[in-house]
């Protein structure tokens, strides 16, 4: 394994959870164990580290939640005795601190950014995802996540759509500033509640919100749910803060792959409708809506 294989991160989560993702990404291709600190874990993981894989498989054990276990004295002579060569640890915490600290190799905390830097940051986040960082995107979107790191994450990733395009005229209206409430009706559909879905669908356009841009990211939801079933079936970490991750698996395992598969043609077949005027965005949306209901029981 290369670079420092005993790590700790805490601070601001989406940093914390890049830097994670960069020393999980140099340990290669090894067997994820994820533990929280705030369960019992504590025999679990002094286990992990005392011992080797039974068939020679690389680790990464990633510790979430670690700030419990920061003053274990028992964890700390494990990380003292060493660790086999072919793991790594990593902690994540809200603001870790102790001699479990002490015994990382590198240990890092994360302010949340502001200014230049959060400045610097969004336009790191707008390169990653194949968009151009320009101070006329840059601006609305610090302004929308209103210095929640993860926040900015998640409106850089609704963009990311036109990943290699040019932004559409109106993609303000994508921002959670004015599509916050949208996110009852994804979520109502991703959890299967069709009459929820409906209800939501039915307020938010009664309250003048504008279908476009409701259908665009009602398409990226079922994309990302699909990318993230997709992931941890092959065993790969799905993209995404932790939180996210679980409430989209959580909400992809209701559907099942090939639902999920079904949902997204249908609603590319929306989508070629809508541009060829065959219908507009508000029917589309009730359309497809009204159409959950037919995909059968899970």
């Amino acid at each position: 394994m290369a670079g420092p294989r005993i790590v700790a991160y805490w601070g601001d989560p989406l940093l914390a959870e890049r830097a994670l993702a960069r020393a999980l990404g140099s340990w290669g291709q090894a067997r994820r164990v994820v533990l929280f600190g705030d369960e019992p874990c504590l025999d679990r993981l002094i286990e992990e580290l005392g011992s080797a894989d039974l068939f020679g498989e690389p680790r990464a054990i990633v510790v979430r939640r670690a700030d419990p276990l920061m003053g274990e004295e028992r964890l700390v002579r494990a990380l003292a005795r060493g660790v086999p060569p072919d793991l790594g640890v990593a902690f994540v915490g809200a603001a870790l601190r102790g001699p479990v600290v002490q015994a990382a190799e590198e240990a890092t905390s994360f302010p949340t950014p502001t200014g230049r830097t959060l400045r610097a940051l969004t336009s790191e986040l707008l390169s990653e995802a194949g968009l151009a960082g320009t101070a006329a995107v840059v601006d609305p979107l610090i302004e929308a996540a209103g210095g929640n790191t993860l926040l900015l994450s998640q409106e850089v990733e609704k963009l990311s759509l036109w990943k290699g395009e040019r932004l559409p005229a109106r993609w303000r209206e994508l921002l959670s500033s004015s599509s916050g409430p949208a996110y009852a009706y994804l979520d109502a559909v991703g959890s299967r509640e069709i009459p929820a879905a409906l209800a939501e669908l039915r307020r938010l356009l009664a309250a003048g919100g504008n279908p476009s841009p409701l259908f665009f990211s009602l398409v990226g939801h079922v994309r990302a749910l699909l990318a993230a079933l997709a992931a941890s079936e092959d065993g790969r970490e799905p993209a995404g803060p932790p939180w996210l991750v679980r409430r989209r698996l959580d909400q992809a395992r209701r559907w099942g792959e090939a639902r999920l598969v079904g949902l997204l043609a249908s609603l590319q077949a929306l989508d070629l409708q809508i541009k060829t005027g065959q219908i507009s965005p508000e029917a589309a949306l009730h359309q497809f809506t009204l159409g959950l209901a037919r995909t059968g029981p899970g």
